[in-house]
């Protein structure tokens, strides 16, 4: 009987266990503020502009021995964004680093400063936004940097550092100059979900869905893509009017809006008619 007992007890014991070790941890972010100063001869506002021209074949290029920095402007804290992060240089543009690992934000989070060096890397055109990859093949897919060579590509530096959002306030100009704002984090004031987004949930559980905000004249719209992954998959989109704060991207000659997290949403206006 005292056998029986005792086996009951590691049999729960061991489910305890395993339930445990299946929960997520978030892991503090590395607070180093070494900055190895490497030194920098190239711009994200360079590489982004290249992107123009990969129009045709392949849509990539094998980059030089060129290095350039950037501070991360979006993670995949969230999991709105998939082993990716957002870097924006000072002043000139921004770029997506395709990483083949997961829970990047650990050591990359919003606010890191890193420097990353080119050399062997891809630049791809995906359909009008700019990627640095790790490879291309031969039917077009790409391939992130492999998370045992992260390191060797990107160069972590002193973190934290400010993230301000650019402030359009003219956005008919995320349509007429586009290429200015691509992978960017930018702040549209006077937005809201357009008619038949707001009220549901921001993804389908089951497939990522994408939700449309539009300005309070009605002008213009923009599709929000929405990863069925996220943390805020089952939260709702409200209904009001406000200000947002997102990545664009672009699709063939289209601007998208990626949210960081539902932080950014602040539609706490009434709504326009």
């Amino acid at each position: 009987m005292k056998l029986a007992n005792f086996s009951i007890m590691l049999l729960s014991c061991s489910l305890i266990l395993g339930s445990c070790l299946k929960q997520k941890y978030s892991t503090p972010p590395d607070a180093s503020t070494l900055d190895p100063h490497l030194a920098v001869n190239g711009t994200l506002k360079d590489l982004s502009y290249a992107t123009i021209f990969l129009t045709s074949g392949t849509k990539s290029r094998v980059l030089g021995d060129t290095t350039v920095f950037g501070i991360v402007v979006a993670d995949d804290r969230s999991g709105n964004l998939y082993k990716k992060i957002i870097i924006e240089d000072t002043s000139s543009g921004g770029m997506a680093l395709i990483l083949d690992r997961s829970y990047l934000y650990a050591d990359y989070p919003v606010g890191r400063k890193v420097y990353v060096k080119l050399k062997g890397l891809s630049l791809v055109n995906y359909k009008g936004t700019p990627e640095i990859v790790y490879s291309v093949n031969t039917d077009g897919t790409t391939n992130g940097i492999p998370a045992a060579l992260i390191s060797d590509y990107i160069v972590k530096a002193n973190f934290p550092n400010t993230v301000t959002p650019i402030t359009v306030t003219d956005i008919t100009e995320l349509y007429t100059n586009a290429q200015k704002y691509v992978n960017r984090l930018v702040k549209l004031d006077n937005m809201q979900f357009a008619n038949g987004s707001q009220n549901l949930l921001y993804s389908d559980p089951y497939t990522s869905t994408n939700r449309t905000i539009t300005d309070c004249a009605h002008t213009l719209t923009f599709t929000m893509y929405n990863s069925s992954y996220s943390t805020f998959q089952p939260a709702f989109t409200p209904s009001g009017n406000g200000s947002i704060v997102g990545v664009i991207s672009l699709y063939i000659s289209t601007p998208q809006f990626t949210l960081r997290d539902t932080t950014d949403v602040k539609f706490t206006n009434p709504r326009c008619p």
